[in-house]
């Protein structure tokens, strides 16, 4: 059975963010924090392999000597991170397998969000790309510089597809497992091209009060979210979520994606684009993730 909440760390400056927000869930819900790191000595250890035609035995133990010290600072400077008390854990292997591994032991597992550069996204994207396309387990993305400092209002951003009721029922389960407040947010376009819920009628045919009526009545009706907790605003998707987070005071937002549902858009393009543009946590929900 998967018991408590995963903090996956590179020993960056981002490290102490994600310690600090895996924290703050785990007290409130009282689940257990196991901090990982990942060393990743391939290179040493494939040595012989790799280097077979002019290998010689000799190297063997100043390689397995280098491999025991990285460990070892690792250790070290996992102890300096974490709270006493808590597990820490150093794999040897690939950070992207040897993170998602750990996970699946896990509920929940927290990250570095991705970086702002496009450099910064190829560089520390990996693990985090790889747990959600994988969907097996909720992610929680946390910048360096806002980590999850309390948990007073979560809101889930919500439509009428099963990644909107996923993000909306761990929204609403989660606020009640620690008496936190769930609302849902929902955004309306009108822009040529968009669709509006249920009709999915252009909405350049429609008044915009009409679309905000007929969304509010389809989310209620389908997805069961109290009217006095469902805020519609006229908005395009990553951007309009942002600005109603930061206006409605949430501490954390969460979205549900696709996960496995195809190649190009398995998450979804407004999962993808809060990835690197929300500054404040975001939590990810496979639609498949139990309660």
């Amino acid at each position: 059975m998967r018991e408590g909440i995963l903090a996956a760390v590179d020993l960056s400056s981002s490290s102490r963010s994600v310690i600090q927000s895996a924290r703050v869930l785990a007290e409130r819900l009282g689940w257990p924090v196991t901090v990982l790191h990942v060393v990743e000595d391939s290179y040493l250890r494939g040595a012989p392999r790799r280097f077979a035609a002019v290998w010689d035995e000799r190297y063997r133990a100043p390689l397995e000597e280098a491999s025991r010290v990285l460990e070892e600072l690792a250790r070290r400077a996992l102890a300096a991170l974490a709270p006493e008390g808590t597990e820490t854990l150093v794999h040897h292997g690939n950070p992207v397998r040897e993170v998602a591994g750990e996970a699946l032991t896990k509920r929940l597992a927290v990250l570095a969000s991705e970086g702002r550069s496009p450099l910064e996204r190829v560089a520390r994207g990996g693990v985090s790309h790889y747990l959600l396309h994988r969907g097996e387990v909720p992610v929680l993305l946390v910048d360096e510089k806002r980590p999850l400092e309390g948990l007073s209002r979560v809101a889930a951003a919500v439509d009428d597809s099963s990644a909107g009721l996923s993000a909306w029922k761990y929204a609403q389960a989660l606020a009640e497992a620690t008496g936190a407040e769930a609302i849902a947010f929902h955004l309306v376009s009108l822009l040529p091209g968009s669709c509006c819920i249920p009709t999915y009628l252009p909405p350049e045919l429609m008044k915009e009060a009409e679309v905000v009526t007929h969304a509010r009545q389809a989310l209620v009706e389908r997805l069961g979210v109290p009217e006095d907790r469902l805020v519609i605003e006229r908005g395009e998707e990553s951007t309009g979520l942002l600005d109603l987070a930061r206006e409605h005071g949430v501490d954390l937002l969460v979205v549900g994606s696709r996960a496995k549902s195809s190649q190009r858009t398995r998450l979804g393009r407004t999962v993808v684009e809060l990835m690197y543009q929300a500054e404040m946590p975001l939590l990810v929900v496979p639609e498949a993730t139990p309660l």
